[in-house]
């Protein structure tokens, strides 16, 4: 199967886009760029950087991806349009290293976004901080302060709400390896975010001499 080049990947989306949701008006900005207005004169972004490194890894795949990142966008938009608010029971902690929300923001900046859409996080040690995102069926997105505020959940309960949302939405949690050195699993999205959970430290704890030293060197790995 031939690669797609990023300009050939953004016009098949922008197709795909379009017949998913034909009202909608859709142009490419830039590489890797979209531009979309709705039909009620609402403007968004689209950059497709993940999605086509996500291609990249199978091409065969391609109708997939299109498929899973069309959907996420629709979606997403359709809540910016709703007044249906956060749904409390989906909210999840996200953990990320602290030079993200810089690069996070930087990167909408040079992409042109004028206004950086705030988020919701707080410090987790000198170097990883808890990002705070809502887990629908079909996507995962972060939300503003503004947003828990009309959701009136307390800053302070938002923590262990997430955790416990986190438990009932993870899959089984996995753990491989032996006499110490161990892997764990959960789905794909929410590995590191395990570190919040003391619930697993405590099970491992037994099988580990000494102090507990965690590594993850991706999203989706916990060694």
């Amino acid at each position: 199967t031939d690669v797609l080049s990023p300009a050939q990947f953004s016009i098949r989306y922008v197709e795909s886009l379009r017949k998913a949701s034909p009202k909608l008006k859709i142009e490419i900005v830039g590489e890797m760029e979209i531009k979309v207005t709705t039909d009620g004169g609402q403007e968004s972004t689209v950059f497709l950087d993940n999605a086509y490194d996500l291609y990249k890894q199978d091409p065969k795949a391609e109708r997939d991806v299109m498929k899973k990142y069309v959907t996420s966008y629709l979606e997403t938009i359709s809540t910016l349009k709703g007044s249906e608010g956060l749904d409390r029971t989906r909210i999840v902690p996200i953990i990320k290293d602290r030079p993200w929300l810089e690069d996070y923001r930087k990167g909408l900046a040079n992409r042109g976004v004028k206004e950086i859409p705030e988020t919701v996080h707080e410090d987790f040690s000198s170097d990883l901080v808890i990002l705070y995102a809502e887990d629908s069926p079909k996507n995962i997105s972060y939300f503003r302060p503004k947003e828990l505020e009309k959701a009136q959940i307390d800053r302070k309960e938002l923590r262990s709400l997430a955790c416990e949302n986190l438990k009932r939405l993870l899959p089984k949690i996995e753990r491989t390896g032996e006499n110490g050195f161990y892997m764990l699993t959960a789905g794909g999205d929410y590995e590191a975010s395990l570190l919040l959970l003391d619930s697993v430290w405590s099970d491992i704890e037994t099988d580990v001499r000494g102090e507990i030293v965690v590594a993850i060197p991706t999203r989706d790995l916990l060694l």
